[in-house]
């Protein structure tokens, strides 16, 4: 989970994170393949959250911290700066600020929502089960 915040996962390697996570938890839990229990069913067994939604969480607490920082700052100035250069042909690959755009819009946020610390902690939090 080291340095999550930054990395944007493509689709592939959310799904090879989720799927050694429940590995690792029927492992844990002693729970066998034979059993066929629902990962929904472990996870809520186990009170744990899909390790996909905490990066996301992360992320976007992440984000938050950088929208409030001083415009001076290092961090922000390299996070708004924009590319520069000729974008390759074929698919483009996948920008920090397209994930976090991407997480917002799926939870319904906007960026002015993150002015507010503790709002922006309380609409990004995900629930343990």
């Amino acid at each position: 989970m080291y340095g999550a915040e930054t990395c944007a996962l493509r689709r592939n390697e959310e799904v090879k994170l989720e799927r050694t996570e429940m590995r690792m938890l029927r492992w844990i839990m002693g729970i066998s393949l034979l059993e066929r229990l629902k990962n929904d069913e472990i996870r809520r067994g186990a009170g744990e959250v899909k390790i996909t939604e905490v990066i996301r969480e992360s992320r976007l607490r992440w984000y938050g911290h950088v929208l409030r920082m001083d415009d001076k700052e290092e961090v922000k100035r390299a996070w708004e700066e924009p590319v520069r250069g000729r974008r390759s042909r074929g698919r483009q690959i996948i920008k920090g600020q397209d994930k976090v755009k991407e997480d917002m819009k799926r939870r319904g946020l906007i960026e002015d929502d993150a002015f507010d610390g503790r709002q922006w902690r309380m609409h990004i939090r995900q629930p343990t089960p």
